[in-house]
């Protein structure tokens, strides 16, 4: 039973500690006018551009329809831009343009900050071990989805 509570503990805690993450670079990315959808989106592309729209879509786990609509606010800002696949003509790939490069600084301040308010007092040891751990636990999870 005790490894049921603390297995069920650890959940609650990743859980938690997620949530409130998210929550905190909400909040300073609200200050900023980027919404969870608008930095996402740019988050992602910044890490793998060129991706095709399903494609970004699954990577966000948000519904292609909901995301397409997304995509046309951010093409009508001038922050992507939908281009089509040299090999398969009825897909689009989907790029960020040079006008998103001042948000995406400001997205990566916001999480250096929001990532050392979560981290605060714990050693470059402590956060190697955390990370690997989470790594690990990741690894495990991501077996059942293949």
């Amino acid at each position: 039973m005790a490894d049921q509570d603390s297995g069920a503990k650890l959940s609650f805690e990743l859980h938690t500690a997620a949530r409130l993450m998210r929550r905190n670079f909400d909040r300073r990315a609200r200050e900023h006018e980027l919404s969870r959808a608008r930095w996402q989106v740019m988050w992602v592309l910044a890490r793998e551009q060129g991706l095709k729209q399903a494609e970004l879509a699954e990577r966000l786990d948000m519904a292609p329809i909901s995301l397409g609509r997304q995509l046309d606010n951010l093409e009508q800002e001038g922050l992507v831009e939908r281009r089509r696949d040299a090999c398969d003509r009825r897909c689009f790939r989907i790029h960020l343009t040079d006008a998103a490069q001042p948000a995406l600084k400001v997205l990566k301040a916001l999480a250096d900050q929001t990532r050392a308010e979560a981290l605060a007092g714990l050693s470059k040891d402590e956060v190697a071990q955390l990370q690997n751990l989470l790594s690990r636990i990741r690894l495990n999870l991501s077996g059942e989805e293949n």
